[in-house]
């Protein structure tokens, strides 16, 4: 755990999905009610299926997750480097789309330090798309005034593991990664470590 300007910035490593959902779903509520700060988490999933509310009755399987956030279908797993933000939006006088834009940013810039030029999208395309490529998706729920939910960026991910699904509702052929596009092997512990930092500048100076 990272503390910046009484800020919280969390590695859970690899965690469960269910618990890291109640986790954030307990921060939120700390939030909302003071006992504790904005809070970053970064964290890998064991391979997980999970449904924001948008997603379409044809799109949805039986054995995904659903949740409150914001998105479609989509899949979480080994190589994802997923970040959630417990932000309270009425104390940095945001929206929901300020910090969604926020998040982007800092994606992109992580991506731009391994030479790929990445684009914030929203509504249906919400995420960072490389091209026609999609390399992170993105999907926020609100509680009272504090955020979860977050961020899934491919860094080595197994972009087979889309093909049962339609992520986001699109073709799973969309989807990339880091190690996709620039054909280099990426480790993931250097790539948090620059994360970390864009993070740091981004939402806690």
């Amino acid at each position: 755990m990272v503390i910046i300007n009484n800020e919280m910035l969390i590695d859970l490593g690899q965690c469960d999905y269910n618990e890291t959902l109640k986790l954030q779903r307990n921060m939120a509520e700390l939030r909302n009610n003071g006992g504790i700060n904005d809070t970053v988490i970064l964290v890998e999933h064991p391979d997980v299926y999970t449904e924001g509310r948008h997603t379409l009755k044809a799109d949805s399987i039986e054995s995904s997750i659903k949740v409150e956030r914001g998105g479609s279908i989509t899949y979480h797993g080994p190589g994802q480097l997923v970040s959630y933000y417990i932000i309270n939006l009425r104390d940095r006088s945001m929206n929901i789309l300020d910090l969604i834009h926020l998040i982007h940013k800092a994606t992109i810039l992580l991506l731009s330090g391994f030479g790929l030029v990445g684009r914030s999208q929203t509504g249906k395309e919400t995420g960072v798309w490389i091209g026609d490529k999609k390399i992170a998706s993105t999907g926020l729920a609100v509680k009272e005034f504090t955020t979860f939910h977050g961020s899934a960026l491919n860094v080595s991910t197994d972009l087979g593991k889309f093909n049962s699904i339609n992520p986001c509702g699109f073709n799973p052929q969309i989807m990339t990664s880091i190690e996709n596009e620039t054909g280099k092997k990426i480790e993931m512990p250097d790539l948090k470590k620059k994360f970390t930092s864009i993070i740091e500048e981004e939402f806690f100076q």
